[in-house]
């Protein structure tokens, strides 16, 4: 999808927010810091600030880079093996959270110590989550099977943050593929269980 210029300027202002929102709460805390201070330091008016986000912790969080609708097509309607095209959706979506690897890090600061914010950042979650089992719905028959991966494709993603976060040395493409062997290994364990249990 092709943006407008409009929509591209608007994306910038909304980013340029958010960076001012996490340099100031990474200063004081965020709990200290007002929309009033914010707008100052974004070049915009207090007003202005409430076209774009409802609250500082929404600045806080901003907006997480959205699912495109090329990554969504070809986890709706691809052919090959489904674990296959989840993990190439998760690489693709890691990669484009590498190119903000310093909002990460302030998010992360922030939702470690503002319940608010971590509230608004699970209703992102919870939208994405639906988004992926409608498109999972295509493939499976099972809502519910659906709906587990969906999570469990939002969870590796924060999964790949807090291991990043925690272990220097790794990247983020690096962390997800521990992750993802976790993952992997895990639903193995089930199935084999669940073979077992079937036989007996």
């Amino acid at each position: 999808m092709t943006l407008s210029l409009r929509e591209k300027r608007r994306q910038e202002t909304g980013f340029q927010i958010q960076k001012e929102t996490l340099k100031l709460a990474m200063e004081n805390g965020l709990d200290s810091v007002t929309t009033d201070e914010i707008a100052a330091k974004s070049g915009i008016s207090t007003r202005t600030f409430f076209n774009y986000y409802p609250n500082k912790e929404a600045a806080a969080i901003g907006h997480p880079p959205a699912f495109t609708d090329s990554q969504m097509a070809a986890l709706r309607d691809g052919t090959g093996p489904l674990a296959t095209d989840l993990k190439q959706f998760l690489d693709s979506q890691i990669a484009a959270l590498s190119e903000r690897e310093d909002i990460i890090r302030m998010v992360g600061h922030v939702l470690r110590s503002n319940d608010k914010a971590r509230g608004i950042l699970e209703g992102i979650l919870v939208a994405e989550r639906r988004l992926l089992k409608d498109a999972l719905l295509a493939r499976l028959d099972n809502r519910q099977s659906a709906v587990s991966l969906a999570a469990n494709v939002t969870d590796a993603i924060r999964a790949t943050i807090f291991l990043w976060q925690k272990e220097k040395d790794l990247t983020l493409a690096a962390a997800l593929d521990v992750v993802w062997d976790g993952v992997t290994n895990a639903a193995e364990i089930l199935a084999s269980t669940h073979k077992n249990e079937a036989r007996s």
